[in-house]
C-alpha cells in the first residue's frame, strides 16, 4: 500500500478528573512554618567532661625529655646502655645483658655474645640465625657493628648486620625510632619489630 493511504493511529486522550475528587493530605494542608519545627533537636543529651588545661596541671611536675625520647627509641636504649655501660674489652652473655642491663629477653634473644671493642664498637656473635635469614632480607654474621648516634638517628655500619637488596647485600644502615633505611639505596626503607 502507498504511504499516503495508511491511516494514523488514534490519539489517546488522558482521563479527566474533576478538581473537587482532588483531596490534599493534612499534612500540606495544615500550616506549619520551619520556625516552628526543630530541626536539630537533641533527643539523649550527652554528658560533656571538659579536658584538662595547662593550668590545672602541678607546676613543679617535671617532665623527663630523655626519658620520653628514650621510650620512644626503644632500639636506641638497648645498644647506649651496652655501650655506655661496659668497658672496653668487656663481655656480655645473653643472661648478663637481661640482668645487669634490663634489657628485654626478647631485644637479646638471638644474641649469643656482645664485646665492646671500642668507644662506638661492638662484636657480637649470633645463636642460630639461620629462620630469621629465611624469612626476612636481614644477613646476620659473627663481626663487628659500629655505631654512632646523630640527630635521633643511629647509623650502623659492619659485618655483623646487612640487608639484602636486589642480591646485594649492605651493611651501612640508619635507623630512626622503629623504621630502618640503607642510605645508598632510595626509596627502600622497612619496620623493625612488630
Amino acid at each position: 500500500m502507498p504511504v499516503n493511504m495508511l491511516k494514523p493511529a488514534p490519539v489517546k486522550t488522558g482521563v479527566k478528573i474533576a478538581s473537587k475528587n482532588i483531596k490534599a493530605p493534612q499534612e500540606i494542608g495544615t500550616k506549619k512554618t520551619a520556625a516552628n519545627q526543630k530541626t536539630f533537636a537533641v533527643k539523649n543529651t550527652i554528658a560533656i567532661t571538659p579536658a584538662l588545661t595547662l593550668e590545672s596541671k602541678p607546676k613543679n611536675a617535671n617532665i623527663d625529655i630523655k626519658k620520653e625520647a628514650n621510650d620512644k627509641l626503644l632500639n636506641f636504649v638497648n645498644i647506649r646502655k651496652i655501650l655506655n655501660n661496659c668497658k672496653t674489652g668487656q663481655t656480655m652473655t645473653q643472661e648478663q645483658l637481661t640482668q645487669n642491663f634490663e634489657i628485654p629477653e626478647e631485644a637479646v634473644k638471638l644474641v649469643k655474645s656482645v664485646t665492646k671493642t671500642a668507644e662506638n664498637e661492638l662484636s657480637v656473635k649470633w645463636k642460630s640465625t639461620w629462620l630469621v635469614e629465611k624469612v626476612s632480607d636481614a644477613e646476620l654474621e659473627d663481626g663487628k657493628m659500629k655505631v654512632k648516634f646523630k640527630a635521633n638517628k643511629m647509623y650502623m655500619s659492619g659485618n655483623a648486620i646487612g640487608i639484602k637488596y636486589n642480591r646485594k647485600i649492605y651493611t651501612n644502615l640508619v635507623i630512626v625510632g622503629r623504621s630502618a633505611y640503607i642510605p645508598s639505596v632510595k626509596g627502600y626503607s622497612w619496620q623493625i619489630g612488630r
